[in-house]
């Protein structure tokens, strides 16, 4: 961590949290308030805030994640991913 003397774009991914149960985890945080981010583009699109990625995470064996992701009050991209192996 570090004081930025910029602001990010939140174009991307500023910190994300592997999860054991994503579906878990998105439930409980929308329960308190969190709003995903729903996405439908070719080859990329969100079912209920979680996507399906293909190939990420092959240095822990796994062959795809599934992934979710929500703003902070500052308008940060943060997100949750699950491993699938």
């Amino acid at each position: 961590m570090f004081r930025s003397t910029g602001s990010s774009p939140g174009t991307f991914t500023q910190m994300a949290w592997e999860v054991d149960d994503i579906e878990a985890v998105v439930s409980e945080l929308r329960r308190r308030g969190v709003v995903f981010e729903e996405v439908d583009a070719p080859g990329f699109r969100t079912r209920d805030g979680i996507a399906e990625i293909e190939g990420n995470y092959p240095s822990k064996g796994a062959r795809g994640e599934r992934g979710a992701w929500f703003r902070d009050s500052e308008g940060n991209l943060l997100g949750v991913g699950q491993p699938v192996r």
